[in-house]
């Protein structure tokens, strides 16, 4: 197995990224402010990209997907943040936990106004074995209260050390039968199955709209200790009863301010190339102690955050290289022309 890092850089940071996308994905930005920061790993079937991307889109045109020679089968899934992913022109709000699925074939696009995710590539054969009608859901989003152990075998997976090659060989088998009753519109809740219109929608991108907005005040607010769930309805001017009905599919507020916090907790520890001192940062994200900061910390990446500021002082040689565009091209031509089934 093979892992490497996209390497940070300051200003130029996004034309690096662009550059290292180029292949598969025209990347753009949206806002004014960029920052990314990737770990990728190669194991047998399959490519895990552990991702937290602040300002970007990308997209797969129908000219790109014409020309290149990509066919392999993408699954996105949130950990935290503000995310929209779809089909171009039905693009929908991710909540932590959905998974959206995309076939490299038609074209995608993901809008990433500060996401938390991982995407995993998987070969076709091994999906389509598990689920021949998997063109028909692409950009479809399964919802973790649906499919929830997709997104934990998929977050399990990403939880490996970084640093470390113990993603397992049968994981690509894994995820395509976790992928298996998405195929089977019987065993969907009747409102999930892609290509319906429901009126509860109306519901759903309300609850969906609520949730943007708190997030916005959790992200803008993470260095408070009060942060909690009177303190996000005040300041995003939301009922409670409206707060805990738009959280309810991620687990409730608290576990949202937790995971946005590990992830900035993180970003910055990537960003920063491991000169940080962890308190300071812990502090700074809100974190009432830091034994409570690594607890949380551990439980969504694997490792605890002096662990992973180690890894990013001092890399095993040989072990984590650096994430560039012949890197990913060669990774991506591996799994399309001579897909290893696990």
């Amino acid at each position: 197995m093979n892992q490497a890092v996209f390497p940070q850089a300051g200003p130029e940071s996004f034309g690096a990224y662009h550059d290292l996308y180029a292949a598969g994905s025209t990347v753009s930005r949206i806002g004014d402010r960029f920052e990314a920061t990737l770990l990728g790993r190669r194991a047998a079937g399959l490519l895990l990209f552990d991702r937290q991307i602040v300002g970007a889109v990308h997209q797969r045109e129908v000219p790109r997907v014409r020309r290149d020679e990509h066919e392999h089968i993408n699954i996105q899934v949130l950990r935290s943040g503000r995310m929209l992913a779809g089909a171009p022109g039905n693009e929908r709000v991710l909540a932590s936990g959905d998974t959206v699925l995309f076939d490299t074939t038609l074209p995608q696009r993901t809008v990433l106004y500060d996401a938390d995710y991982v995407t995993v590539s998987l070969a076709r054969d091994v999906v389509e074995e598990a689920v021949p009608n998997i063109r028909s859901l692409h950009g479809c989003i399964l919802p973790r209260a649906t499919f929830p152990a997709l997104a934990e075998a998929v977050f399990s997976l990403a939880r490996g050390t970084f640093g470390t090659p113990d993603v397992t060989r049968g994981g690509s088998r894994l995820l395509a039968e976790l992928l298996r009753p998405a195929g089977d519109p019987s065993s969907w809740p009747e409102r999930s199955w892609p290509e319906r219109s429901w009126p509860e929608d109306v519901d759903d991108d309300l609850d969906a709209a609520r949730r943007l907005r708190a997030l916005l005040f959790i992200d803008a607010n993470l260095g408070q200790r009060n942060l909690d769930v009177n303190a996000v309805a005040s300041g995003s001017g939301l009922s409670r009863s409206s707060l805990y009905r738009a959280f309810a599919p991620v687990g409730g507020v608290a576990q949202e301010i937790i995971r946005r916090r590990v992830a900035r907790l993180r970003s910055a520890i990537l960003s920063q190339g491991g000169d940080v001192r962890i308190s300071t940062l812990m502090w700074r994200f809100g974190f009432s102690t830091p034994s409570h900061g690594s607890r949380a910390f551990k439980g969504a990446y694997g490792l605890a955050p002096a662990q992973l500021r180690n890894e990013v002082r001092a890399p095993q040689r040989g072990v984590v290289d650096d994430l560039v565009p012949d890197c990913l091209r060669s990774w991506f031509q591996g799994l399309n022309r001579a897909p290893l089934s696990s």
